[in-house]
């Protein structure tokens, strides 16, 4: 009598005595569905293709096929081909298909914890040898918020462009929530930026901290005042320099501290013409004690006294979770550094000698 051949595996059951055969449990609408893993013995060992680790990263950035497609572009249907062909490599369903939403199952869960790492190693191992330990290959990719082009970057790179004079440098210079995204699809190695709201994928290096304080003209009534009357605050103009949310952010926590409901607000495209309105006696400006130092010495411009203290804010460095500057990313940004706290400090002294 022949031997009787195993049969099938079926639906919903373990197949212990099949050591090719596992199971990954999805639970969909309440409904716990075996899919049967059975990757092939001559796959095991296969080194995945990055291109699918980078497509399946795509995906789980977008949940859309459709965006993960355009982001990589790639064709919808290539995209697919290849999260298929890496299930079935892996031997499990790392996607849950839910109308044109895909989410990640709890084996694609413990995959992505992977693939980031990977992913980030790569890019890592790509700027290194880029890098190569000459100048003649590297280049330097960042990001930067207008505050940072006004007042930080044009010394920083003069300063940085002649000691690597063949480091090629790629600014970004887009709005603060396209630079991160930026940042979060490797389109560039770090962001300048002001300290916001946490964001899980990135940590925020800190790289300066300096105080916003109210600032008037010198014929304004509040000039000379030892305290502003509360009733005069909420009735007054208000001029915030650009359209950036964290000193927007900074500014609303502070009324809201203090019970304000200012009526109006003017947001001048740049800082010039911000200083250019309230010193006509147009309203009241916020800045930074440096950015007005010029105006403070010659008299045009004083302090405001609204606050017991200045409105702190902080710049920081913006970058990925686990990601590590390379020596010519060190080096710019502690140029950065050493520019803003030589700025804060010539304004200390200006502050002293003004006392």
């Amino acid at each position: 009598m022949g031997r009787r051949r195993p049969g099938p595996h079926r639906q919903g059951e373990s197949n212990p005595g099949n050591p090719d055969v596992s199971e990954c449990l999805l639970k969909r609408t309440g409904v716990v569905v075996a899919v049967p893993l059975a990757t092939p013995i001559h796959m095991r060992n296969r080194i995945i293709d990055s291109r699918q680790i980078a497509a399946f990263a795509a995906l789980v950035r977008h949940k859309s096929f459709t965006l993960a497609a355009k982001d990589l572009f790639l064709t919808q249907s290539a995209v697919s081909h290849a999260i298929k062909t890496l299930e079935g490599e892996i031997g499990c369903r790392l996607f849950d298909r839910v109308g044109r939403t895909v989410i990640l199952t709890r084996a694609g869960q413990k995959f992505h914890q992977r693939t980031e790492a990977i992913l980030s190693e790569m890019r890592a191992a790509r700027v290194e040898i880029e890098n190569g330990g000459t100048d003649d290959q590297a280049q330097l990719c960042l990001g930067a918020g207008t505050l940072f082009c006004q007042y930080v970057l044009p010394r920083a790179l003069k300063e940085f462009q002649s000691a690597h004079p063949k480091c090629s440098v790629r600014l970004k210079s887009d709005s603060r929530a396209a630079r991160l995204e930026l940042l979060q699809t490797h389109q560039i190695d770090f962001d300048l930026t002001l300290e916001g709201p946490p964001m899980a994928n990135l940590s925020f290096e800190p790289l300066f901290e300096d105080e916003l304080q109210f600032f008037v003209a010198a014929q304004h009534p509040w000039a000379g005042l030892s305290r502003v009357p509360r009733a005069a605050v909420a009735g007054a103009t208000f001029v915030i320099p650009g359209k950036g949310r964290q000193t927007l952010r900074i500014l609303a926590d502070y009324f809201r501290s203090e019970k304000i409901a200012p009526q109006t607000q003017v947001n001048p495209g740049s800082i010039d013409a911000a200083k250019e309105l309230v010193k006509a006696g147009f309203g009241v400006g916020l800045f930074a004690p440096w950015q007005v130092a010029a105006e403070t010495a010659r008299g045009s411009l004083c302090v405001a006294k609204l606050a017991t203290k200045g409105l702190a804010r902080k710049w920081v460095v913006a970058r990925l979770k686990g990601s590590q500057p390379n020596s010519l990313e060190q080096n710019f940004i502690e140029r950065c550094k050493l520019i803003l706290e030589t700025l804060g400090a010539a304004t200390s002294l200006l502050s002293l000698a003004l006392a």
